[in-house]
């Protein structure tokens, strides 16, 4: 019983990557929907002598009614287009006999022309091809252009590297600027300590005539007469206040 499972399993599983794969077409005109078309009014007679041929292609692409009417008017007033034809399709239809059919995931060779016809939806754009080798029908889903610029928006936005701030500067260096070195300042009273060491002797040469005053007051009240002789008196030192002259009219009494 296990091994019929196993084998079940197998047997459904083998064709799954099969299935993933697109269908590369090398070569398009062996299986064509009406054959080669040469020119937009052959496509326009194509399209009315084989109506019932490019009606069951567009409902095998998933066309409706309605926008399978607006792409044959659409070819019906030549609103068509003659372009390179994308190398990739969702799908696109052939013909195998009288019986119509699809492929879906299609990849068709490189510079392949041919004719489109855009069908405008409400999110999307349904492109129509028509290969100038097969006429297979074929079609294409686009976004809107509203729609495509913002899923390149979402696109760019998630793959955008966010940008971190730039750093901040870091702050200059503060560089101590030295204070001046403080003056010398000169010794308080330098000069005039110099100059007191020659006062005394200076004050003691000019006070000894005041000492004098007295006696010549003296003999000038007294009225004496012949000569006076003036004995100089002895210098006073510093520090010693000078004598007190005795009072007018006292005798001045004599050295011994």
């Amino acid at each position: 019983m296990l091994r019929k499972v196993s084998a079940l399993v197998l047997c459904v599983a083998l064709p799954l990557p099969a299935a993933a794969q697109s269908h590369v077409i090398a070569q398009l005109g062996n299986a064509p929907l009406v054959g080669q078309v040469a020119s937009t009014s052959q496509l326009q007679n194509d399209l009315r002598s084989r109506r019932a041929v490019f009606e069951a292609a567009g409902t095998g692409l998933g066309l409706t009614p309605a926008e399978f009417a607006q792409f044959a008017q659409r070819i019906a007033d030549r609103q068509v287009a003659y372009v390179t034809i994308p190398r990739h399709l969702n799908a696109m239809s052939w013909r195998s006999g009288d019986r119509v059919r699809v492929l879906h995931d299609v990849i068709v060779p490189a510079g392949t022309h041919g004719w489109e016809v855009d069908l405008v939806e409400q999110n999307e754009i349904l492109a129509l091809f028509i290969p100038n080798k097969c006429g297979n029908l074929s079609l294409l889903r686009r976004p809107t252009p509203a729609l495509a610029a913002q899923m390149q928006a979402k696109v760019a936005s998630a793959n955008v590297t966010p940008t971190l701030p730039p750093p901040m500067p870091s702050p200059a260096p503060v560089i101590a600027t030295p204070m001046p070195a403080p003056a010398a300042t000169p010794a308080p009273y330098a000069s005039l300590a110099s100059s007191t060491g020659s006062a005394p002797a200076t004050h003691s040469a000019h006070l000894w005539p005041l000492l004098l005053l007295p006696v010549i007051a003296f003999f000038a009240m007294h009225g004496h007469s012949g000569p006076v002789s003036l004995t100089p008196a002895a210098p006073v030192p510093v520090g010693v206040s000078a004598p007190t002259p005795p009072p007018a009219g006292c005798p001045t009494p004599k050295p011994q």
